[in-house]
């Protein structure tokens, strides 16, 4: 047999067991959902090897896979459970999927400006005045920490966050609250000992929150448009 039969074969092979292991995975995957859902007990490692007649090695590495995920929580003597629904997990949960599938940052932020603006109409009638109070103290909070850039773009990220809430849609919060929460790592990316780089964001920030508590959605809309296309400038 020659060496390029032999090589092509070994591909195959290979392609083979990647193909079974994702098959796998997902039955496991699959059937812990089900149980969670049903009786709120999931198997052990030896029940599910046992279950699927698979080595508890294998078994081991599709759970492992789960927790980086953030499906479940495993924890010595305690077993595993499904990590807590709610849209922060999820979020979280979503952004494990987007690190491994490393997407360009433009990407994450033409998905903002299409997402988030187009929220704005919904986060206007929804508004509330305790909401309004915690946007406004997320603008506060920014502009005290103008001179430290990570704490100032954690508020920045908040107010975004915030806004998202605002609209009291969960499914479009899910998928929002993990594009606004990537750009945590490009904090680097901004300016380090320029306050006023976030002085001029929180005072953008502030125009769009009076045009919100006016009601104006297409000023609110073209205000959020022209900030979120500047980021796309500054971090490109």
């Amino acid at each position: 047999m020659s060496p390029q039969i032999e090589e092509t074969m070994a591909v195959n092979d290979k392609q083979q067991q990647l193909a079974e292991e994702e098959i796998l995975f997902h039955k496991i995957h699959q059937y812990i959902l089900e149980q969670a859902k049903n009786n709120g007990r999931i198997d052990t490692e030896a029940e599910l090897a046992e279950r699927f007649g698979i080595t508890r090695y294998k078994v081991r590495k599709a759970l492992s896979v789960l927790t980086q995920m953030g499906i479940i929580d495993r924890a010595p003597k305690r077993g595993m459970k499904l990590t807590n629904v709610e849209p922060k997990n999820l979020s979280a949960q979503i952004q494990v999927q987007m690190d491994i599938a490393n997407f360009d940052i433009r990407e994450f932020i033409e998905a903002r400006l299409l997402i988030e603006v187009d929220i704005i109409p919904l986060a206007i009638r929804r508004m509330t005045p305790a909401m309004l109070g915690r946007l406004e103290n997320a603008l506060e909070e920014m502009e005290r920490h103008a001179h430290n850039s990570r704490e100032a773009d954690r508020w920045d990220r908040e107010f975004h966050l915030l806004l998202l809430e605002a609209c009291g849609n969960r499914v479009l919060q899910v998928f929002s609250a993990a594009l606004v929460t990537y750009f945590e790592k490009t904090t680097e990316k901004l300016p380090r000992y320029d306050p006023q780089f976030f002085l001029d964001i929180a005072q953008k920030e502030r125009e769009l929150l009076s045009a919100i508590k006016e009601g104006d959605e297409r000023k609110a809309q073209n205000l959020l448009r022209s900030q979120l296309s500047e980021q796309i400038i500054l971090l490109s």
